[in-house]
């Protein structure tokens, strides 16, 4: 129902991996990892399966993806005070180039190998506690992609319903970022928010009053070997 709205933000988002690599490319440094940091986690420990909604159909994204991870920084802060404060972690290998969306910039940021699934969401949980982090989230692996879990949901309400989204959202700490067309509107979250945009898409598709709710995600291409090292994101938002 919503496809015919997606195509311009496949655009907007592809022109921001062609045009917006920051001009100091270089990765961070690999520090020395510290066990610490993650100590809640161990190998082999249990993770949770995600799924969301794709024209009413369940889709299973499996565990999260252990290589790599989406954030977004403070609005003004530089590359080097982002470098300098990713540095700080030892599982951060590199920051990857951004994305640009409706509500702002993204990044890739690769992580060490040898970590699990469970200690890839425990790092999501450290890096959202970072005051230069305003978001953070997985990726999946699905198919031959890789999904990133960007900030933004696309949500169509049904007649009449806008006054309830905005409730639903004040409630999520949510906002409209802006309209797509008729009742069909982006949503942003940060991480002040009550979840990621993947959470915020299956909490309003069981709400009354709303059509149609969906992450708009970052694609790029899948590894071969998910547990190969991979390369810089190169991807574009959800087809």
């Amino acid at each position: 129902m919503i496809r015919k709205y997606l195509l311009p933000i496949f655009v907007m988002a592809l022109f921001g991996f062609s045009s917006c690599r920051q001009e100091s490319g270089s990765p961070v440094r690999n520090v020395r990892f510290d066990p610490n940091l993650l100590n809640q986690m161990k190998d082999g420990s249990s993770c949770a399966s995600h799924s969301y909604f794709y024209e009413d159909k369940e889709v299973n994204l499996g565990a999260v993806f252990t290589k790599q991870v989406l954030v977004s920084f403070t609005a003004g802060s530089t590359y080097e005070e982002q470098k300098n404060t990713m540095e700080k972690y030892g599982f951060v290998k590199g920051i990857g180039y951004p994305a640009t969306f409706s509500s702002g910039t993204l990044f890739n940021l690769s992580l060490i190998d040898g970590l699990s699934c469970s200690q890839t969401e425990q790092a999501l949980k450290v890096l959202s506690k970072d005051q230069l982090v305003t978001y953070a989230a997985p990726y999946f692996v699905q198919q031959s992609n890789l999904l990133g879990v960007s900030n933004e949901t696309i949500v169509a309400v049904q007649e009449g319903k806008k006054a309830t989204l905005d409730d639903l959202l004040q409630a999520y700490g949510a906002s409209v970022v802006t309209s797509l067309g008729e009742n069909v509107y982006v949503v942003e979250v940060d991480k002040s928010s009550k979840g990621n945009a993947l959470e915020l898409a299956n909490y309003l598709k069981l709400q009354e009053g709303i059509a149609h709710a969906e992450p708009n995600f970052v694609v790029s291409d899948a590894p071969a070997n998910p547990a190969s090292s991979l390369r810089n994101l190169s991807g574009t938002t959800r087809r």
